[in-house]
């Protein structure tokens, strides 16, 4: 695993979230959306720290991956502008042990 900073990596996060917060016009549905994106990264970042205070194991590894896997899908969506199934973006929460919004529809 690398653990040196990626320049690359973190240009295109970079460029991803100034296409995400440049964007005026984002519904509530969307809005919703990118808080819980938000909350599942702060969720990430508790378990990394815990990770690096010496804390590793198997099961919080998965945990990491799973919750990466689910921003990745909500940030990826958001940024092509795609509609997220309400149906589908709780399916995918539930199987990564991950709370909904109450105010999400569906």
């Amino acid at each position: 695993m690398e653990t040196t900073p990626n320049g690359n990596a973190e240009q295109k996060f970079q460029e991803l979230m100034a296409k995400l917060l440049a964007a005026p016009e984002w519904t509530e549905k969307q809005q919703l959306e990118l808080e819980m994106a938000r909350d599942i990264s702060v969720e990430m970042l508790r378990l990394a720290e815990a990770m690096r205070d010496g804390s590793v194991d198997m099961e919080t590894c998965l945990t990491l991956l799973k919750y990466a896997k689910v921003l990745d899908f909500v940030m990826t969506t958001l940024a092509s502008r795609r509609d997220i199934k309400p149906q589908t973006l709780r399916v995918i929460f539930k199987l990564a042990g991950l709370k909904v919004d109450e105010a999400y529809p569906g």
